[in-house]
């Protein structure tokens, strides 16, 4: 599966390109594996971040760049953080994602009947859907 994210790596979709994305990760994870029955409002709720290795001092503290106090990363031959894996969570309320789901659980079933009515209305009228 591939992982479409924005600079802050929000999800911005899965699999297909979206745009206005600026990082790709591809994952042998399913959308399952990650998201569960989630719907696409709900996963975009979510952040897929890399995790880096961190460099410390003897005393177990980060290493912190003296001029700006950021943390510092292991890097590689070519100056890249050294990844260590990745982290996928909500940045979103947990609360407002499961409202958003439930919201759109209800709607498909609202969908599904409709879909029933109208059906059933075909059959007795004897109008044949078009497709």
């Amino acid at each position: 599966m591939k992982i479409y994210v924005n600079d802050q790596y929000e999800v911005l979709g899965l699999d297909n390109g979206v745009e206005g994305y600026k990082h790709v990760f591809e994952t042998a994870q399913t959308r399952t594996d990650l998201f569960g029955d989630l719907c696409d409002a709900c996963i975009h709720g979510y952040k897929y971040e890399p995790l880096y290795e961190m460099l410390f001092n003897e005393d177990g503290s980060n290493q912190r760049d003296e001029n700006t106090g950021e943390i510092l990363y292991k890097v590689d031959e070519h100056g890249n953080k050294i990844t260590h894996g990745f982290s996928c969570h909500p940045f979103v309320p947990y609360q407002t994602l499961m409202l958003i789901q439930k919201q759109y659980e209800d709607s498909q079933k609202q969908v599904q009947e409709l879909s029933a009515q109208v059906a059933y209305m075909q059959m007795m009228s004897g109008i044949a859907e078009e497709v």
